[in-house]
């Protein structure tokens, strides 16, 4: 349970990543017309001298440029979130996802899905099917490619199914997320030390 509960809260805040970063984006430039060039006065008007010429240095008219320091002032204001109402039939939910078997084309029994990798756009990538073992134990988890699962509808929810059979699963290389890899080079130089 502790396991799903992780899995769907860094699959949220994935989610939101793109949003977060769009929020943080440089605005856009000003697409305001460069000025015209100057024109030759006309002979017949007459010029007033420069002690006579309007100030057009007005702080309204002289755009101010925030202190390098200061970055709080450079960043545009956030953007307001979009909600998502209603799940579509094309849409998958990562609670539904996770704990599902997954089998052959021939309804062979491979596994089931213990978590999903995500982009920091939000894309699935891959699913982390768990295969070999007993009830859990001497599992391997092996990452597969999102786009070759095929959902499919069965009597009690749903299975899903890969064009991969088991041995290709089993002799498929062991998924390490990023905090096992970490944890084994931590591990691996305090061994050497």
């Amino acid at each position: 349970m502790t396991s799903k509960l992780a899995t769907l809260t860094a699959a949220a805040a994935l989610a939101l990543a793109p949003a977060v970063a769009f929020s943080q984006s440089p605005a856009p430039e000003s697409t305001t017309p460069p000025a015209a060039s100057p024109m030759a006065p006309d002979a017949g008007t007459p010029q007033a001298p420069a002690s006579e010429m309007p100030n057009t240095n007005t702080p309204s008219a002289t755009p101010t440029t925030p202190p390098s320091g200061d970055t709080a002032a450079a960043k545009p204001a956030p953007s307001t979130p979009k909600f998502v109402s209603t799940q579509s039939s094309g849409q998958w939910l990562g609670s539904d996802l996770i704990g599902t078997a997954v089998v052959t084309s021939t309804d062979e029994k491979l596994g089931s899905i213990s978590d999903l990798v995500l982009e920091r756009d939000g894309s699935v990538i891959a699913a982390v099917i768990d295969v070999g073992g007993f009830l859990g134990i001497g599992a391997k988890p092996v990452a597969v490619s999102f786009d070759s699962l095929t959902p499919t509808p069965t009597d009690d929810g749903q299975k899903i199914v890969v064009a991969l059979t088991k041995e290709e699963l089993n002799s498929a290389p062991e998924f390490k997320s990023l905090e096992q890899m970490r944890s084994e080079t931590s591990d691996a130089g305090a061994k050497t030390n």
